[in-house]
């Protein structure tokens, strides 16, 4: 490689350097008070700039062994529209193979390790989501684009949607650009010349 053409490829690397992802509001509506009801669904600050979901869903018909969930993700633009994913599916189902839908289990794999519903239905007892904290590895494989984000859980019991969880997000990240020669970017190509 030539050094001419060496000095004329700069190129602008782009590097993550961190970021804030990160609840902003929770709205929880139970549709049937009969069958459930939220005595706690609420953020928590837990230290500054790291808040923490709460949600206790008391089961007041037990066992339930019939669940079915919609899990969708909506982007603030002039209102909250749809954004990409729109799955419904039965969760006891779903719990028994969670590769069956990629989104879904991408979303499980964020709940379930902070929450009490990691087994298949039957589920006899209240459901917990405890100290729930968004990261940014929990989005690898769910890249999102800076803005404000809300994931809404429609949750069905017996064929009837009994309750309605809208978790509210933000995605903030940070982007550093640097000048880098090709050199750095291809060291494969600079032992080449050396030869």
């Amino acid at each position: 490689m030539s050094k001419l053409f060496k000095w004329i490829l700069l190129c602008v690397c782009i590097e993550l350097c961190g970021g804030d992802i990160r609840f902003t509001n929770i709205k929880c509506t139970e549709f049937h008070p009969d069958f459930a009801t939220f005595p706690q669904c609420r953020l928590k600050m837990v230290k500054r700039g790291v808040v923490a979901l709460n949600i206790h869903v008391a089961l007041h018909q037990l066992p339930v062994n019939n669940v079915s969930v919609n899990v969708s993700l909506w982007k603030k633009v002039s209102g909250y529209r749809p954004f990409l994913y729109n799955v419904t599916e039965d969760f006891c189902k779903f719990l028994r193979n969670r590769k069956k839908i990629p989104f879904l289990k991408i979303v499980s794999d964020i709940l379930l390790k902070d929450s009490n519903i990691n087994h298949t239905c039957p589920f006899n007892h209240d459901i917990i989501v405890n100290n729930l904290i968004l990261k940014e590895e929990m989005f690898k494989y769910l890249p999102l684009p800076n803005g404000e984000y809300m994931f809404q859980f429609k949750v069905g019991a017996y064929n009837d949607w009994k309750a309605d969880v809208r978790a509210y997000f933000a995605v903030r990240l940070k982007f550093v650009f640097t000048w880098a020669s090709t050199s750095q970017m291809f060291p494969a190509l600079e032992g080449e010349n050396r030869r």
